[in-house]
């Protein structure tokens, strides 16, 4: 019987075997939105990401990709379906996209200057600084800076 953590088995797989072996990368995080160019001009005019493709899904499903120009391989994808009529519920499960900023202060100026709405101010944590916001569509944005 190994005396092996459950998360220490795993995080000493060898890297060559299991999914390890298909060499995975986080590459996008989904939102749904209730209106693509307000979300759009909230990403790109707010928080400076550049629009990458727009791709019709059929069904009138469509998905836009946004994503910083010095981060290639990392976006955001906002996906709006024309026939819902009714708010995308959040629920209690989902918790935030994390933009790492060189200053958080400094972002939450810039930020402040679009009357976003501010969920925690800017906050030290160990060797962290942090601010959260919420985006049009009530989606939480948090800035995160490593503190030298």
């Amino acid at each position: 019987m190994s005396s092996e953590t459950p998360l220490e088995s795993v995080t000493s797989a060898p890297a060559t075997s299991g999914m390890s072996a298909l060499r995975p990368r986080l590459s996008y995080v989904s939102y749904h939105v209730a209106d693509r160019e307000r979300a759009v001009a909230f990403y790109v005019g707010v928080l400076g990401m550049k629009e990458q493709a727009r791709l019709e899904l059929g069904n009138g499903v469509h998905e836009i990709v946004l994503g910083y120009a010095d981060a290639p391989g990392a976006a955001l994808i906002l996906m709006w379906d024309e026939k819902r009529t009714e708010p995308y519920r959040l629920g209690d499960g989902f918790s935030r996209l994390i933009v790492r900023v060189s200053d958080v202060d400094r972002a939450m100026q810039e930020l402040a200057k679009h009357d976003v709405v501010v969920v925690k101010e800017a906050t030290d944590t160990g060797s962290l600084r942090y601010s959260l916001i919420k985006d049009p569509d009530g989606y939480v944005v948090e800035f995160l800076q490593f503190k030298r």
